[in-house]
């Protein structure tokens, strides 16, 4: 049996929870050993509700620990850079929330420094795991859709909650951007795992609700190598959420349709109801 990673969480905020539950359903291939905020009472929070883990004084304190494998990046986008090219210098892999940094030159900089280290940088977008992702790229390769003609997106809602007071998202310096590098780039990855690499992107941007900061909707168009194109809807001031399949990929013999979460449809003229 390999020994479980040691990680630390660095970021104790509210998408941490989340991150935390995954690491308590998988013991036996990692464990959280040590928290870092710059708030103190929430990394002694979070090492409470965990269980075992030691409240971390600094990044400088996490990174100069010989106990720590990795790093586990919750911290706003702008924070990212820094933290990952310094684990690496010091051979500690990182596993990056999503937005991965604020520019390409930014991500760059990160994946330089990872790969001279030999170390892993991951990116952890939820999307391109999904088991109906999963499916619908086996379907796709498999031709049961036949040739990929394109791909359409909307991801669409009305931004509200407790996710409002994280008040860093209102600055596009810290963020790096508005709703398409915050929500929408779910929707992006999802069709990046589909449709394959990208050749050219056009996008248009407009803001409806001042008191998000940077753009809240957005209509992306792209040119994938293989030929095929792809759209995106993408806005957080639309006042209802619209039922139906948040993205439709469509082939020359049929088309997926992928929705609710877990969803998958297929269509073809020669299936039962035509899915």
């Amino acid at each position: 049996m390999p020994t479980p990673l040691r990680v630390a969480l660095v970021g104790c905020g509210l998408i941490s929870d989340a991150h935390c539950d995954a690491y308590a359903a998988y013991p036996e291939r990692a464990k959280i050993t040590a928290c870092y905020d710059i708030d103190g009472e929430k990394s002694a929070a979070q090492a409470a509700k965990i269980g075992g883990a030691r409240v971390a004084s600094s990044l400088e304190d996490i990174l100069a620990d010989p106990e720590i494998d990795a790093l586990e990046l919750c911290t706003p986008p702008h924070l990212h850079p820094e933290a990952a090219i310094a684990a690496a210098r010091v051979g500690k892999h990182v596993l990056s929330q999503k937005p991965l940094a604020r520019t390409v030159r930014e991500c760059d900089a990160m994946i330089d420094a990872a790969r001279a280290a030999g170390t892993v940088l991951f990116y952890g977008e939820t999307n391109r795991t999904l088991p109906s992702a999963l499916m619908a790229k086996q379907a796709i390769d498999a031709g049961r859709i036949g040739t990929l003609v394109g791909i359409q997106a909307t991801f669409a809602y009305w931004q509200r909650g407790e996710i409002l007071n994280t008040a860093w998202r209102y600055d596009p310096k810290i963020a790096g951007g508005g709703q398409l590098l915050d929500s929408g780039i779910h929707a992006l990855a999802l069709m990046h795992t589909l449709g394959g690499p990208v050749q050219s992107v056009s996008c248009f941007t407009e803001r409806y609700r001042p008191e998000l900061g940077g753009e809240d909707t957005s209509a992306v168009a792209v040119k994938f190598t293989g030929g095929h194109v792809g759209t995106l809807f993408s806005s957080q001031a639309v006042g209802a959420w619209v039922p139906g399949p948040g993205l439709t990929a469509f082939g020359t013999e049929g088309a997926l349709t992928l929705g609710g979460g877990t969803a998958l449809t297929l269509h073809r003229p020669d299936l039962p109801d035509g899915k």
